[in-house]
């Protein structure tokens, strides 16, 4: 299991970390579920939509939609 939390990081910096994290999921061909801790600001969005370009199901922890969970495979 992954977790990050974005609170306080640039956009352009999380947006990169989280690119970094999926390939690095992705070269080593394993399946991660991860929990991406990101507020409600740009953050949150920008993030959900990187997920999405990916092809990636992202989707917001019950009880806190502060946080994005999604499997990356």
């Amino acid at each position: 299991m992954i977790t990050k939390d974005y609170h306080g990081y640039p956009l352009n910096d999380a947006i990169d970390d989280l690119n970094r994290i999926i390939g690095e999921v992705r070269m080593s061909s394993r399946t991660e579920y991860a929990e991406f801790i990101t507020g409600f600001g740009v953050i949150r969005a920008a993030l959900h939509s990187t997920l999405k370009v990916h092809g990636l199901d992202p989707s917001y922890k019950i009880g806190n939609e502060g946080i994005i969970v999604v499997t990356i495979e």
